[in-house]
């Protein structure tokens, strides 16, 4: 269901989303829980200090001033434990975390934030916070498990925590815990699931091998957007449809867009491959004439328009289309012998063996051999095509036993004997030709007889 492409763009834009989402629980915008008022003295006399210093830019004496406040605590023995306390507050912890983060020395960070959510579990930008430092430090499966703990404690459940959560086990690779996020956020908040969460939980399901899950919200989104946007969606609707082999889902959306954009190129261009994949050949070729007409095709999709034209009765079309294949360098031998076929359908077959033989391949290859001997006997140039066949022969082991057997019919015609009863004794040593090489042989004996 997914490839190594596809995989990496979903990575891409999860990860501008967490980058656009977790940043701003930090600093000033995470605000403590406590009223200053209610803070010990201390810690708010050299919070005070720490936060005039870091508004000036000297976040280095600003940890360093809290640093040195924590670890008074830490020298303080004796006493029924209150200076410890106090040194050792949430709000300590937290802002040196906040700190470390201008700092961008995230290891200390996850570690003050820690901190802070040990002495204070209930603490949400503490635990945002711890989030947004496990991000950094490349440790999503961590980052989920902060981003839910949020959730969990906040008194109005956030549901942006919560998709935070699925969207980080998402960049782990996690997704079947991925999926049972998205789950509880579709149950929770069904009304703020936003287009751009939906994109990730289609994202968690095809990962997490579960398509057809996936596509009601596939279908949603197709519904939601507008423009390019819209047609990315549609685009992978429909490519779902054809992996799941839901063919007539697929054709049936395939008319539904060419109805919607009738001069969008890529939707006749699916339709088209929608009806070969059912060897429907006529509405293939009228979807890919529109294609034609819509854009320049490639040489692949030339070919593709030729072959339609011939597989449907239409030789005189397909020609020309083979002609300029050739004519850009395509010396491709499957072209040379459908343009062949097309040429002797209409009944040109001096141009056929015209163009076969300015092949450069023609001499050699035992394919094309066959076909300019075979055009030969057609011509009724039997005994051009009697060596021709057994050139043929010579060099086509996978032919040979019909090559012989032909090149002794094309013989019989120029009424050389010999050479007739040689190759049909050849071609009788094959196991297919045998029959007939036989049946040919006791007619020719008769017709000798005959004639003397």
């Amino acid at each position: 269901m997914r490839t190594a492409k596809g995989d990496m763009v979903w990575r891409r834009v999860l990860l501008s989303a967490l980058v656009g989402l977790v940043l701003w629980p930090c600093v000033t915008a995470a605000a403590p829980i406590w009223d200053p008022q209610d803070l010990p003295a201390a810690v708010r006399v050299v919070l005070g200090e720490a936060g005039g210093l870091m508004d000036k830019g000297k976040v280095d004496e600003a940890v360093e001033k809290l640093l040195a406040f924590e670890a008074r605590g830490r020298s303080t023995e004796g006493g029924d434990g209150t200076p410890h306390a106090v040194y050792s507050h949430p709000m300590i912890h937290f802002a040196l975390g906040n700190a470390y983060l201008l700092q961008a020395a995230h290891g200390r960070a996850r570690q003050a934030f820690e901190q802070a959510v040990g002495l204070h579990p209930d603490w949400v930008p503490a635990w945002l916070n711890l989030a947004k430092t496990h991000y950094e430090l490349d440790a999503p499966a961590e980052a989920a498990r902060c981003f839910f703990m949020a959730y969990e404690k906040g008194e109005e459940k956030d549901a942006e925590h919560l998709y935070l959560s699925a969207a980080s086990h998402l960049m782990a690779r996690q997704y079947d815990a991925a999926v049972a996020r998205f789950d509880q956020l579709l149950a929770r908040h069904p009304e703020q699931m936003r287009p751009e969460w939906r994109e990730h939980l289609v994202h968690a399901l095809l990962s997490n091998d579960q398509p057809r899950r996936a596509l009601f919200h596939i279908r949603r989104l197709a519904g939601i957007y507008d423009g390019d946007k819209r047609i990315q969606w549609q685009e992978i609707l429909l490519h779902q449809y054809m992996q799941l082999e839901m063919h007539a889902d697929a054709l049936a959306l395939a008319r539904d867009l060419v109805d919607e954009a009738p001069t969008l190129a890529k939707w006749w261009k699916a339709k088209a491959h929608l009806h070969l994949n059912t060897q429907d050949h006529a509405p293939a070729l009228v979807a890919m004439i529109v294609y034609s007409y819509l854009t320049d095709l490639t040489r692949e999709e030339q070919q593709l328009l030729a072959d339609l034209h011939l597989q449907v009765g239409i030789p005189d079309r397909a020609a020309p289309l083979y002609e300029s294949l050739l004519q850009a360098g395509a010396a491709d031998k499957r072209v040379v012998r459908h343009l062949v076929t097309a040429l002797r359908r209409i009944d040109r077959a001096d141009a056929a063996l015209a163009r076969l033989e300015s092949h450069p391949a023609s001499g050699e290859d035992p394919d094309l051999l066959m076909l300019r001997a075979d055009l030969l006997y057609e011509m009724e140039r039997y005994a051009e095509a009697a060596g021709a066949y057994r050139r043929a022969a010579a060099r086509n082991s996978r032919q040979a036993g019909q090559a012989w057997l032909m090149a002794g019919y094309a013989a019989w015609r120029t009424e050389d004997w010999a050479a007739s009863r040689q190759a049909f004794e050849r071609a009788a040593r094959f196991e297919r030709q045998r029959k007939p090489a036989l049946t040919a042989m006791r007619r020719l004996q008769n017709q000798q007889s005959r004639a003397n």
